[in-house]
């Protein structure tokens, strides 16, 4: 195993751990130590990545959920109008990803779903919306995923940045609440959210 690989490898067994042992205690009574006895490494080992078991999750978490999104989005058609595309020319991190696209939104929400324990638990950790995972999306959001990209116009990014933001809030509550909604009626209520706005400012307005 390269050097590079390893370390991959035991970042992701940390970040493990905190996941099974939250399922036991909540984030802020986790220890080093406990994390060390678990993942059989010792407290250098962790140091050596972490400075906390919150870090833990607001870092490797972040990286391991932005990663299987990227990775799932590339076994699937994702042509947003409806072409078939093989893996070979389906570029994850450029113009092919679409939030309208229901095919790549479903892939984003079950990769969420997976590690919705952690990222509800990083996010009341860290207070809110300045958990750095959502502030990711919302990049994303407004810089490579139509139909965002195609705004041109002042009013037109205006209300792209509202929306982006809309449909983050979404997410967040959809992901923290007590009970998970079905991914299908989540996704119903977004494509409310983009057809009440963005969809309306891409349209020819009559003179």
């Amino acid at each position: 195993m390269s050097k590079n690989a390893s370390r991959e490898a035991t970042q992701d067994k940390i970040l493990e751990t905190v996941i099974d042992i939250l399922h036991e205690v909540p984030l802020s009574k986790i220890t080093v130590a406990e994390i060390a006895r678990r993942a059989n490494i010792n407290r250098k080992t962790f140091y050596k990545y972490f400075d906390t078991p919150t870090q833990v999750l607001l870092v490797r978490l972040e990286d391991k959920i932005l990663s299987e999104i990227l990775y799932e989005l590339t076994q699937q058609t994702c042509d947003p109008i409806g072409h078939t595309l093989t893996q070979q020319t389906c570029d994850p991190i450029g113009h092919t990803l679409d939030v309208t696209n229901h095919k790549q939104t479903k892939i984003v929400l079950n990769v969420l779903i997976r590690y919705r324990e952690a990222i509800t638990a990083a996010y009341q950790n860290a207070g809110g919306l300045d958990f750095e995972l959502f502030d990711d999306f919302l990049a994303r959001l407004r810089r490579d995923w139509l139909p965002f990209k195609n705004c041109h116009t002042t009013e037109q990014k205006f209300v792209a940045n509202i929306l982006s933001q809309m449909l983050i809030k979404l997410m967040v509550d959809w992901l923290t609440a007590d009970v998970l909604l079905p991914v299908p009626q989540l996704i119903h209520r977004a494509d409310i959210l983009f057809n009440t706005s963005i969809s309306n400012l891409n349209q020819p307005k009559n003179r």
